[in-house]
């Protein structure tokens, strides 16, 4: 399980075990989890580079490779979500401080013909042309050095190198700049470039050969305090070169360039002349390097040092490069040969420098989204999708239990694209179910015309002019009487306006609402919405509460359908009827997840919130058991604390089915003195009455 993120990130540890058949229930597509990841990631990344970089979904649809944008797998378990977090922000700044034109392929070919002597690389591993001969029956070598074998072979190990000088680097930026992500980091390189089997075999006599795998394995874990500088020829003169303790000279990809440059032609100049291989007529490969065999040599350089030396040289630097090597000082005597890899512990070791490369080469492997997920995950960042923690200190799980709150979908924006996608079942695409709301909307609409002709008076502003006062504005028609002694020289203006007023109008979208019920909910809240569209200093916010399936998990969920602060009211006429009422009444637990977005009222603003609802509030899952009176109670709570902000609150039952004095008594308790009770017949004249009301002052 991860630890950096644990005090922030909602990691999902559920059994998802069937209550009932014992059996393991599936796991679901939670597409707001990955939505909220893709975009927790996508700041983290913004917060250190400093730019917008775009962060995705690996896809099949989509090639990432220029260098400009972060790509993260698709299927980002909760164990592996701090490595994915380190591995974007790495990328993230390679995408900021590398530069990859010095990497294409013209530009990098065009550097090793500059910076090497091909004849002699050409001349070392044999690389001719050649051509076919008849009378050999066969390729013959031409004489003629095959110099594009010769940029190949450097520059392959070349690019090697070149990312881990570029490495080093990038590491030096993050911690520098970023010191509180470093956990990120750290979690990155203990995923893909940390193991107890490298720590071994840094210490054995394993890949001790002077060869170039021998030479890369060392190499790229010279930064491991369990390296040993006097395993191979040469590697106190890479540790020099590096000079890992002031790797913050290196101010571009360029410098990273040159010492990789001065790093090849160390280890070149340490690996042995391959032997002469009989003539075939072939090219011959590049792996003629990797002799076999294990050689502990030493060169005089490294003899003429003591231990002492070494160790000295190794506590000028400051924690290395910043990497997360653990240890103190590095081991600076030669291989210990009492230390042997079992044949098992050689094949992790492959397996470990597999994917020290698979980081090195930025070919780490990353599962992809289909099509499908990657437009949904966009439909519910576009509708700013998230999930809030609500309900903390209700009824828990289990009798007698305490719950520690269970999380709310807050759907901020309806969009097009979101009911297209079907994530949610509250929206619904079905023509079927489309019709009878879309007449209710029409409807709606229609009386809301009639409506708004009513509240134009909001327009009006109505300004009274006092004169003669003896105090307030000079008015410049009496100034000459002041010779006179007269002092009453002085006018008022009093300005008379509607204060500017916003209506959130919030609807139970409950399986009990539909039928009648539904259509004439709909019908005042459009027409509401519409008549206030018409003035200039009235808005409305509509919001659906309902209850939705997220990732295989009950939730309660809030839709702001509408905001005509930022949407037109064709919105409505387009979209509303995609709107259904297929879940329970989780009240209270909703008030409090949208909190925030209700206005406050003040002597500047009116603010209103009215309710409609047909039920008590109920609702429960894993983490929370919300009916009776820790319900009731509870949206009392949520109730009390908007109108302690200003807020007129007035709630409307619809249907009267509350029979029961007990069950009166609950709602009035809930919403006090703006609790009325209201047959569905009443609805629609209700929105008359609101109407009234919005255009008296």
């Amino acid at each position: 399980m991860s630890n950096h993120s644990n005090f922030w990130y909602n990691f999902d540890q559920d059994d998802n075990v069937d209550i009932l058949t014992g059996e393991d229930i599936k796991p679901g597509k939670d597409y707001v989890k990955m939505a909220a990841t893709l975009r927790a990631i996508s700041n983290f990344v913004r917060i250190v580079t400093g730019e917008n970089i775009p962060v995705k979904y690996n896809n099949k649809d989509e090639s990432f490779t220029d260098g400009k944008t972060v790509v993260i797998s698709g299927n980002i378990k909760d164990k592996d979500f701090d490595p994915t977090v380190g591995l974007a922000l790495h990328e993230g700044s390679h995408c900021l401080l590398t530069d990859f034109d010095i990497i294409k392929e013209n530009n990098f070919n065009n550097y090793i013909t500059d910076n090497f002597d091909l004849d002699t690389i050409c001349s070392k591993y044999s690389f001719y042309e050649t051509i076919w001969s008849d009378e050999d029956n066969q390729m013959v070598r031409t004489g003629k050095f095959n110099k594009s074998q010769g940029i190949n072979y450097i520059a392959n190990t070349l690019k090697q190198i070149l990312n881990f000088v570029e490495d080093r680097r990038i590491d030096y930026y993050i911690y520098k700049n970023a010191p509180g992500y470093q956990g990120y980091y750290e979690a990155l390189y203990d995923k893909y470039f940390h193991s107890r089997v490298i720590d071994k075999a840094l210490q054995s006599n394993e890949k001790t050969s002077e060869d170039l795998d021998s030479y890369m394995f060392r190499l790229i874990n010279i930064t491991n305090s369990n390296r040993n500088l006097k395993s191979l020829n040469g590697l106190m003169k890479i540790w020099k070169c590096l000079d890992l303790k002031n790797i913050d000279r290196l101010n571009s990809t360029q410098d990273a360039l040159d010492v990789a440059k001065n790093l090849f032609k160390i280890i070149e100049s340490n690996i042995p002349t391959p032997e002469k291989q009989e003539d075939n007529g072939g090219d011959n490969d590049n792996n003629m390097s990797e002799s076999s065999g294990n050689n502990n040599g030493s060169s005089d350089e490294s003899k003429e040092l003591t231990d002492q030396d070494i160790d000295n040289i190794a506590k000028q630097l400051v924690e290395d490069d910043g990497s997360t090597a653990q240890g103190s000082k590095p081991q600076s005597g030669s291989g210990t040969e009492t230390i042997e890899l079992s044949d098992s512990q050689k094949r992790q070791l492959d397996k470990a420098i597999e994917k020290q490369k698979e980081l090195l080469n930025g070919n780490i492997k990353k599962s992809n989204v289909s099509k499908k997920d990657n437009n949904n995950i966009k439909a519910i960042q576009e509708s700013g999708s998230e999930t809030k923690t609500v309900g903390k200190g209700q009824q828990g799980k289990y009798y007698g239990t305490k719950s520690k709150g269970t999380d709310c979908l807050v759907v901020k924006t309806l969009t097009k694209s979101l009911i297209d996608s079907g994530v949610y079942n509250t929206l619904t695409g079905n023509e079927w179910r489309t019709d009878d709301n879309q007449d209710a909307i029409n409807a709606g609409l229609r009386l809301g015309t009639q409506l708004g002709r009513k509240l134009q008076v909001r327009n009006d502003e109505k300004s009274l002019k006092y004169t003669r006062l003896n105090k307030g504005k000079l008015d410049k028609r009496l100034v000459s009487s002041l010779g006179y002694g007269y002092t009453s020289v002085f006018n008022q203006v009093f300005e008379e306006r509607f204060n500017p007023a916003i209506v959130h109008i919030s609807v139970d979208a409950s399986g009990s609402m539909s039928g009648s019920k539904w259509e004439n909910a709909q019908r005042a809240t459009v027409a509401i919405a519409k008549a206030a569209s018409m003035v200039g200093n009235l808005d409305v916010v509509i919001s659906y509460r309902s209850t939705e399936e997220v990732g295989n998990h009950s939730l309660p969920a809030i839709f702001i359908a509408y905001d005509s602060r930022k949407d037109k009211i064709n919105k409505i006429a387009t979209l509303f009827k995609h709107i259904t009422c297929p879940g329970i009444t989780p009240e209270g637990l909703c008030f409090e997840a949208i909190q925030k977005e209700i206005v406050d009222g003040s002597g500047d603003m009116d603010s209103y919130f009215i309710n409609f609802s047909d039920g008590a509030p109920y609702f429960e899952n894993k983490d929370i058991q919300y009916w009776g009176q820790y319900a009731v109670r509870h949206t009392k709570t949520q109730v009390d604390n908007m109108v302690h902000r200003g807020i007129k609150v007035l709630s409307y039952f619809i249907s009267g089915k509350y029979s029961y004095d007990s069950n009166e008594s609950d709602f009035k308790a809930m919403y006090g003195r703006g609790a009325e009770f209201i047959n569905t017949s009443q609805v629609v004249p209700l929105a008359k009455t609101l109407n009234k009301m919005f255009s008296t002052k």
